[in-house]
């Protein structure tokens, strides 16, 4: 049976989550892709924060979508250094 996280370890491969959140735009620009990330989690935050002090239960909502573009802004430049490492090394050799 075929171990799928071995075969990420071994071959340095990201992680399954990480290739359904890339478009080609975003794999190659991965800087600002994260950056907008992290803009859009602020955002989702202040409006959950906002429409808690309104009263608005549902509000609280927001912070998945917060939570899930903050981790993904964190994780997925660090998925692509990962992924260059072996091309690095070879190339400092």
């Amino acid at each position: 049976m075929h171990n799928t996280t071995e075969y990420q370890q071994s071959t340095g491969m990201a992680p399954s989550a990480a290739r359904g959140t890339f478009t080609t735009f975003g794999a190659r620009h991965v800087r600002g892709v994260a950056v907008s990330r992290w803009v859009g989690a602020v955002c989702f935050v202040i409006a959950a924060v906002v429409l808690l002090v309104f009263g608005q239960w549902w509000g609280a909502t927001f912070f998945l979508p917060a939570a899930l573009n903050g981790s993904l802004a964190y994780l997925v430049p660090r998925w692509n250094l990962r992924q260059d490492a072996p091309n690095n090394a070879r190339l400092s050799a």
